[in-house]
């Protein structure tokens, strides 16, 4: 299975088992009694190698639990331009229970209008290198990975376009708390049900945003009392509705069908089929252009004809000249050019989309033509220093090489394949020029000059 190819086989290991899905209607759920984030040896992995030998499994995408790929976020009550990896250590190191190596950590600069939320995903080293050995053992290559939380938010951030939380059941009394905006997580909290005090992690989110978050989705199915006094809209979720509107099977849960790269449409009522709509082209610039072109050609003939049968001082200029009167204009026939042909790419892959500008909703923009191509799964924000030029960093040749030819009239600049393996996307949009101004016929292609980082001098404010 290539690494843009569909995921078909979904790993999530949990402590006391690992639970395997498969992108099918039937037989698409096991569950072997085996807890891979321990170190194993050949005998224990017995049953799990005779699994995927069955299945004929070679590659698998990875669901992590949000103990070992943990969310925070931080605030600095200021811009920045940029933060050294040692000072989010030194921020994450009072909220995570264990060692923070710094090639375990994915940040990143969400700036606002007065200040710079500092995301961070840390990953449990020890854990993480664990679990790739016992895989390693069986045979097992590791497709792709994401946070549980994040897999959810693919799903959910689809259905409400602004800042909410929702709380997942992990089992029968554990629950998970996460808050997310535009696919981005900002922070995951682990509760104990069936009461939950969330007023602490609400609270926290007030730092983040202008306006406290109001939403919160809750599971239809559990009993469970949400325990704060901030008032919230309180909206009960279907998941086995979700998946099924999804046209996913109805067991797989809503985590595994994220991570599969299922999106649900916008819609207030989460719980009701979903309606894809296909929009209407105008024909109004076309139809203009037309008229114009038109308008020209007449104009030339007339002109031509004109000067045709214009006396000279020629000396047949005395001559009687016979005035030919054209019957209909010559039809000009537009010469089509060449097509360029685009190798396709996997519309699931994770695509950034960082605005480098003062323009603000330049990033909802090109979001929208990058939509428009088919690709669902694609975050915005700001750019942690400012651009003149637009650049596009890909994990493959073959995906920069799509967005070169797919985009080269709109987004003109430099296309490179040099985004890290260990990147949580697979393709990052720099947004450098005004995008309105974009020439159709612009083909330079420049390095993205960024301004000189500034130092952070604010306190930051520090959030769980």
């Amino acid at each position: 299975m290539s690494f843009l190819s569909k995921p078909k086989v979904v790993l999530w290991p949990k402590d006391k088992s690992a639970e395997i899905y498969f992108n099918s209607k039937d037989n698409n759920f096991f569950s072997l009694d085996i807890n891979l984030w321990s170190e194993k040896q050949p005998k224990d992995l017995e049953s799990l190698l005779f699994f995927i030998r069955q299945n004929k499994i070679t590659s698998i995408s990875l669901l992590i639990p949000d103990d070992v790929a943990v969310t925070k976020s931080f605030v600095y009550d200021t811009k920045i331009e940029s933060i050294d990896i040692k000072e989010v250590i030194g921020l994450a190191s009072g909220f995570i229970n264990f060692n923070i190596d710094p090639e375990f950590i994915n940040y990143s600069l969400i700036q606002t209008e007065d200040k710079t939320i500092i995301n961070a995903v840390i990953y449990d080293k020890s854990k993480f290198d664990q679990l790739k050995n016992n895989l390693s053992q069986v045979g097992l290559q590791i497709e792709a990975y994401q946070p549980v939380s994040a897999a959810i938010s693919n799903i959910m951030s689809t259905i409400c376009l602004s800042e909410f939380f929702l709380i997942y059941p992990l089992n029968e009394h554990e629950y998970t708390l996460l808050l997310s905006k535009n696919n981005q997580v900002y922070l995951t909290s682990n509760f104990k049900g069936p009461d939950l005090d969330i007023q602490k992690t609400v609270n926290y989110a007030q730092l983040y945003f202008n306006n406290p978050v109001k939403k919160i989705y809750h599971p239809d199915n559990k009993e469970i009392e949400i325990i704060t006094t901030t008032e919230m809209e309180k909206t009960p979720y279907n998941e086995s509705q979700i998946v099924q509107n999804l046209k996913y099977p109805a067991n797989l849960p809503i985590p595994v069908v994220g991570c599969l790269g299922g999106i649900i449409k916008s819609s207030t009522d989460i719980n009701s089929p979903k309606t894809q709509m296909t929009p209407k082209k105008n024909l109004l610039p076309i139809i203009a252009v037309a008229i114009f072109s038109f308008a020209i050609v007449s104009f030339l003939v007339y002109y031509f004809m004109t000067n045709k049968n214009t006396p000279t001082e020629n000396p047949e200029a005395n001559s009687p000249v016979e005035e030919t009167i054209p019957t209909s204009i010559p039809e000009t026939v537009p010469t089509e050019a060449p097509k360029t042909t685009i190798t396709e790419i996997d519309k699931k892959i994770k695509i950034q989309v960082l605005n480098a500008t003062e323009i603000n909703g330049q990033a909802a923009t090109l979001k929208a033509k990058l939509v428009a191509l088919g690709f669902t799964n694609v975050s915005v924000g700001n750019a942690t220093t400012t651009a003149t030029e637009n650049a596009v960093s890909a994990k493959s040749a073959t995906i920069s090489a799509y967005f070169q030819t797919a985009l080269a009239d709109y987004f003109p600049g430099e296309y490179t394949e040099d985004l890290k393996t260990t990147s949580t996307y697979d393709a990052v949009f720099t947004i450098g020029t005004d995008l309105s101004k974009t020439s159709s016929t612009s083909t330079s292609t420049k390095t993205a000059t960024a301004t000189p980082t500034k130092k952070a001098t604010a306190t930051p404010t520090l959030a769980e």
